[in-house]
Parts: C-alpha cells; sequence; structure tokens
C-alpha cells in the first residue's frame, strides 16, 4: 500500500483568505479560498452563505472533468461548512491542480487506470479545499478527511492506497476500479460517509473492505491536519515562546 497523502503548507497566497498545498499520491494540488464576501445577488441566499468551487486542470481549460470534480468536491464540503453562519454571502473555493499522477505508460495500462488518476485528483482536492477553508478561518461544523483506493483485478494483489505514477505502472496486473471515499471526522472519531466515487468492476464485499481502509486512513490524515493546524497556530500567536 502507499499511504502517500499529507498536507505541504498553508497560508503562503498572500492575495487570499486562506491557501493551502496538498500532496495525494503523485499529485499536487493548491487551493485558494476567498471569502465571506458580497455575492451576485442572483447566487444570493437569504439565510445561508453561496459556496463556491472552481477545479482548474493542470494543463489546458476547464472541461467537463474540471466541472464534475467541481460539484463533487462542493457537494462534499457543503455538510461539514457551517455556511449559516454569513448568509448572503460568497465563500469561493479555488482549487488548482499543479501536478496529477500521470503519464503515458498509466494512460495506455490495461483497466481504468485513467479513473484511478481522477479519484487521486478528487481526494486530495477535497482535502485541500478542506484546509484552504480552516486556514482562512471559515466556520466549520466538522472535518473532512479523504483517500482514493485502487483495486487490481487479482484477488492476491494489495489495494493502492492515495497510488503514485510508479505504483500504477508497477502493479502486477490490471486495475479493477477505483474509488475516492471522504468521512466526517468529529473529536478524532470517524463518522459519517460523505462521500463514495467509485468506478469499474468490484463486489459489495470489496466496497466495504474499501470504506473499512479509508476509514482508518482518514482517521490518520485527519491526525495530521490536527497536528499541522496547532503547530500553525502555535507559530503565529503572539504568546508562542520564542525560539532560542
Amino acid at each position: 500500500m502507499d499511504p502517500v497523502s499529507e498536507p505541504l503548507a498553508t497560508t503562503f497566497l498572500s492575495r487570499a483568505d486562506g491557501s493551502a498545498e496538498w500532496l495525494a499520491g503523485s499529485t499536487r494540488i493548491i487551493a485558494s479560498v476567498s471569502g465571506p464576501m458580497e455575492v451576485p445577488r442572483r447566487d444570493e441566499l437569504p439565510i445561508l452563505a453561496t459556496l463556491e468551487v472552481v477545479v482548474q486542470p493542470d494543463i489546458g481549460v476547464s472541461g467537463t472533468r474540471e466541472q464534475a470534480l467541481q460539484e463533487q468536491v462542493r457537494r462534499a464540503l457543503i455538510p461539514v461548512v457551517a455556511l449559516d453562519m454569513h448568509p448572503r454571502t460568497l465563500i469561493q473555493v479555488v482549487v488548482q491542480i499543479v501536478q496529477a499522477t500521470a503519464d503515458a505508460g498509466v494512460k495506455t495500462r490495461p483497466g481504468i487506470a485513467q479513473a484511478a488518476v481522477d479519484m487521486d485528483v478528487l481526494s486530495g482536492a477535497i482535502n485541500v479545499a478542506f484546509l484552504a477553508l480552516l486556514d482562512a478561518g471559515v466556520a466549520m461544523r466538522a472535518t473532512i478527511s479523504a483517500c482514493a483506493l485502487i483495486l487490481p483485478s487479482s484477488s492476491s494483489a494489495p489495494p493502492l492506497l492515495n497510488p503514485t505514477t510508479k505504483s500504477l505502472l508497477t502493479s502486477p496486473s490490471p486495475l479493477a476500479s477505483a474509488h475516492a471515499i471522504a468521512y466526517e471526522v468529529k473529536g478524532g472519531v470517524v463518522g459519517r460517509l460523505l462521500l463514495c466515487e467509485s468506478v469499474g468492476t468490484f463486489t459489495p464485499t470489496q466496497l466495504f473492505s474499501c470504506l473499512d481502509t479509508a476509514a482508518e486512513t482518514c482517521a490518520a490524515t485527519n491526525d495530521t491536519v490536527r497536528a499541522l493546524v496547532a503547530r500553525n497556530i502555535a507559530q503565529c500567536s503572539k504568546w508562542a515562546p520564542e525560539s532560542s
């Protein structure tokens, strides 16, 4: 298993209210958050803030793939963002894919290699968007954590967790299914399933096994995010002890 999924940095974009960078497998993504700010009247909600997610590809212009990612990320984030705290405003999240888990060899591999890349991007986009919202000080009801799981067609082959380009290329058997899974986490305890996107061929037993593995992974990722936020608060606090 390849458990590479971690935050790299926060608060590095000076013109955004919040920003974050995330590494998921070989996929590197940054996100910025602006708001709460004035919302166009046509998008105004009387008792809630409007959450807008924009996904920009690493190469070229946005297409249907990015539009689908936008809606998936937005649907996953809505349950954990306290939108009722800022009614009639806009919270805008811009996700920029810097480098995707992609390679000419990956795309020509038998199975669903491209779907595996998309699931990697989706899970990373959810994680980086959440971290950027935290960095912007947007009120949250809970935390959210996501991961990608790829199942080879051979039952004896282990699943690929947050796969890198190398792990996709060197998998001994064709890829059978790809999954992006996100959980709500409260008080360090994994709660509701917020998103489960799956592509390929798999059995119910394999899906439930993926959900269990994802729950453990999301709990570990949540601990990593909590530690990063705690360090940032300690460094930025005016009461933080000076380093000698």
